[in-house]
């Protein structure tokens, strides 16, 4: 085994010592080439150094470590905002899928109301779209009587086309006969 290592360290400096002699010539030949073009080149290298100095002064210094917690907080909360945000907006979609309800493009479908028998609506008491209509009608009343009309009151009352529960109007307590 030593056998070995002698033949292969042997051969590697064999090989090397040439290499090295040619290296060292060529440092001597070209130490003053390089002093004569580095003393030429010395201020734009001081340029390059007092730049690369201003840009890199923010990351460099002690107020990096007191604001590093404050950066983590940060990061951390705005990670998390961001997951919840994306899992609010899944869970909303899916169960407005699985609900069919699309409110950002709601297709509007024209169709003609269903007569609904009288004595059915009478058995069942007002519905909410009935006593819309009856006070219409007596703003309506009002408003033709009246003897004076200005041209900011309107006689139509702005009808929705959505369908649900957006549609309905709240019925205030102090607007209410029930």
């Amino acid at each position: 085994m030593a056998d070995a290592r002698f033949v292969v360290f042997a051969t590697l400096y064999i090989i090397w010592w040439p290499i090295s002699h040619i290296l060292k010539a060529a440092v001597f030949i070209l130490t003053p080439v390089w002093r004569l073009v580095s003393f030429v080149f010395l201020p734009f290298i001081h340029l390059a150094q007092v730049i690369i100095n201003i840009i890199t002064f923010p990351f460099s210094g002690k107020w990096l470590d007191r604001i590093e917690t404050l950066y983590i907080y940060l990061g951390t909360a705005g990670l998390i905002g961001c997951i919840t945000g994306a899992v609010v907006f899944l869970i909303f979609k899916v169960i407005s899928s699985s609900l069919n309800i699309d409110l950002v493009s709601m297709p509007q479908r024209q169709t003609k109301p269903q007569p609904q028998p009288q004595s059915r609506s009478h058995d069942q008491g007002r519905t909410a779209a009935r006593f819309r209509t009856e006070q219409r009608v007596k703003k309506e009343e009002i408003i033709d009587y009246s003897p004076v009309s200005t041209p900011a009151v309107s006689n139509t009352v702005p009808v929705s086309h959505r369908q649900g529960l957006l549609s309905q109007a709240i019925i205030e307590e102090e607007d209410s006969d029930f």
